[in-house]
């Protein structure tokens, strides 16, 4: 099977700034992420997502729903 390494890195740089992003939102709202963690711990990144859903912050509210999207994919994570 042949994979597209640029295509690969793409979706890695993305998935990163997507992170990173969430991290500084969260900061912007008083709130310490820890980006790791939330690609580890389930409970974790649903707690720290449902926390940035309920913000008043679009911004982080957009940013939220694409990492959890994301997250989905990558761990299983309900989509609620």
């Amino acid at each position: 099977m042949h994979t597209d390494r640029n295509n690969l890195q793409v979706d890695l740089g993305s998935d990163l700034l997507l992170e990173v992003d969430f991290k500084w939102l969260m900061a912007g709202q008083g709130y310490a992420v820890d980006p790791d963690r939330m690609l580890s711990d389930r409970a974790y990144a649903d707690t720290c997502l449902q926390c940035a859903q309920r913000s008043r912050c679009s911004a982080l509210q957009d940013c939220a729903l694409n990492l959890r999207q994301m997250l989905a994919q990558k761990q299983g994570l309900p989509l609620h």
